[in-house]
């Protein structure tokens, strides 16, 4: 039974990780998005929630994951160490290399005037933002699909290399595509 509970809360727990990183997308974009201050609020007062329930999430999938693979006898395999080192970029990433970041979002926030809603939109469009958002949805896909293939170390290092090559290739491509927009509007 201890075990099912177990496992049911490391399922939640992923879930709940990438419900969270929906949300955080959606209000990222609602927030560039919007035309006035009132708009942008309400996405911003999710995007603050967030931290929390990434915390959360976390510590769940961590606990009943240790749980899980001492019960299984897998703690000390390749591409269980693979899936902890990626959870803790992860969290490096979410919390002190996208701090400034969405404090300069939140102080932006409190802004008023005529060009409060610019400047709202400004901190929403961070490059540190959204190559954060796309560092952990890339590290979170190759964790599950650890999870799922067990390889060894090789392939291990391998599926996190690559998601570390998506992560850049998509914010790279995504600032070309946005440069290009903006030279093809002058």
């Amino acid at each position: 039974m201890i075990r099912s509970l177990m496992l049911f809360a490391h399922v939640v727990g992923m879930l709940t990780l990438f419900a969270g990183l929906g949300v955080e997308w959606v209000s990222l974009y609602g927030i560039q998005r919007s035309m006035t201050r009132a708009e942008a609020l309400p996405w911003l007062r999710l995007v603050t929630i967030l931290p929390r329930i990434f915390g959360a999430a976390l510590a769940t999938i961590v606990a009943s994951g240790l749980y899980l693979g001492a019960r299984v006898g897998v703690l000390g395999n390749e591409w269980m160490r693979a899936s902890y080192g990626a959870l803790a970029l992860m969290a490096i990433v979410s919390g002190p290399v996208s701090r400034a970041s969405m404090r300069a979002l939140k102080h932006a926030s409190g802004a008023t005037g005529e060009g409060s809603v610019h400047t709202l939109r400004a901190a929403a469009s961070s490059p540190i933002l959204r190559l954060s958002l796309r560092v952990r949805i890339a590290f979170g896909l190759a964790v599950v699909f650890l999870m799922i293939a067990k390889p060894d170390g090789g392939e291990s290092l391998l599926v996190l290399a690559s998601a570390a090559a998506l992560s850049v290739i998509a914010s790279v491509s995504r600032r070309r595509m946005l440069s290009t927009a903006v030279q093809g509007s002058r």
